[in-house]
């Protein structure tokens, strides 16, 4: 996942300055601000850092993103790994996307630069990191009580839900007061050609389970990019996988049960589903005492201020369009009897391993 952090931003910082220095003294470009610029075209310069790949650095030309591992901030190796990535990055710039990494032109670009084995071989493979035992722990417990969630006896779900809410809350507390560095992660994911209203239904009911999600666009394709907890994350992006087969299934049960017909129908049903389990998440929170409601409302100033610290020049977007009543009545309905299912397929392979 992509990491932030005060200490990280500056890091990123550190990065920055150092790509520039790379592509104005070694590759001879010009730079102005976060951008370089050859012949014709000017491109971004765009530095995340990460935690979770097996390598010290990336380059992905659908965002123009370089990414350096946490790893590297205290390391000796990262002027060479930058080189490494924008070696990547020009092979692109030249040649386009290739299905070899380390193709024989990322090769000759090296040599052309007098960059040696070292930096040829910079981004070298990581032994895997296991998650951390307590958010393995919380996973395991918040899926059993998803599996409750969907008990066909009424007061054991509702308490079910509840308490797989207070548990992820109670971690978050728990997490955000271990250090004075506080840590934000993010991670895309839902790449589909443009946005529509069975993703923003879908990013409605994560936001239930204490995450951001900003809409992001890169390479003629929208994505969700999440923001949150490592833990959250994760939940999110399993409920996600698990979301979008089920409301296509919610929908052709619709149109046989209610007769409803046509995209208009399709996409007003899918935005009252959300509303009406986000209607039955408020609800449950009249079990919740003070306490709770407190640290609910931390959590969420929390994600307020996380969300500034990623994107401090967010903009807001309003999507308009025809509404039907009948189809988004219908959908809140059966979005009050939604439940989140753990036992049907998961989209993260990383829940799997977390989960088993």
């Amino acid at each position: 996942m992509i990491v932030y952090s005060k200490k990280i931003i500056q890091f990123v910082d550190e990065i920055k300055r150092a790509v520039k220095d790379v592509l104005s003294k070694e590759i001879r470009l010009k730079v102005a601000g976060d951008r370089f610029y050859d012949k014709r075209y000017s491109y971004p310069i765009k530095v995340v850092v990460y935690n979770n790949k097996s390598m010290l650095g990336y380059f992905d030309p659908h965002f123009y993103e370089l990414g350096f591992h946490e790893r590297l901030m205290h390391s000796s190796q990262l002027h060479n790994v930058i080189r490494h990535e924008l070696a990547h990055y020009m092979t692109f710039i030249a040649h386009g996307a290739t299905d070899q990494p380390h193709s024989p032109e990322f090769r000759a670009f090296c040599i052309k630069m007098g960059w040696d084995e070292e930096v040829y071989r910079a981004t070298i493979c990581l032994e895997n990191e296991t998650a951390a035992v307590q958010e393995s722990a919380v996973l395991r417990k918040v899926q059993k009580l998803m599996a409750l969630a969907a008990s066909s006896n009424t007061n054991e779900a509702e308490q079910a839900m509840i308490k797989s809410q207070q548990l992820l809350l109670k971690h978050n507390m728990e997490y955000t007061g271990e250090t004075d560095e506080e840590r934000v992660f993010l991670k895309r994911i839902m790449k589909q050609k443009r946005e529509n209203a069975k993703m923003r239904s879908i990013a409605t009911i994560l936001e239930t389970f204490f995450v951001s999600i900003v809409y992001c666009r890169a390479a003629d394709f929208t994505y969700l990019e999440i923001l949150g907890s490592s833990v959250n994350i994760e939940i999110a992006e399993y409920v996600a996988g698990f979301l979008e087969a089920e409301l296509d299934t919610l929908w052709k049960q619709a149109q046989r049960q209610a007769n409803l017909k046509g995209k208009i129908a399709k996409n007003s049903f899918f935005l009252g589903l959300a509303k009406g389990y986000c209607n039955k998440i408020q609800a449950l929170k009249r079990e919740y005492n003070s306490d709770v409601m407190h640290a609910l409302m931390v959590i969420e100033k929390k994600l307020t201020l996380a969300k500034a610290l990623v994107y401090p020049r967010l903009s807001s977007t309003r999507s308009g369009g025809n509404y039907c009543m009948e189809s988004s009545a219908v959908g809140e309905q059966m979005g009050r009897q939604l439940t989140i299912n753990p036992a049907l397929n998961r989209s993260s392979q990383a829940v799997l391993a977390y989960l088993e």
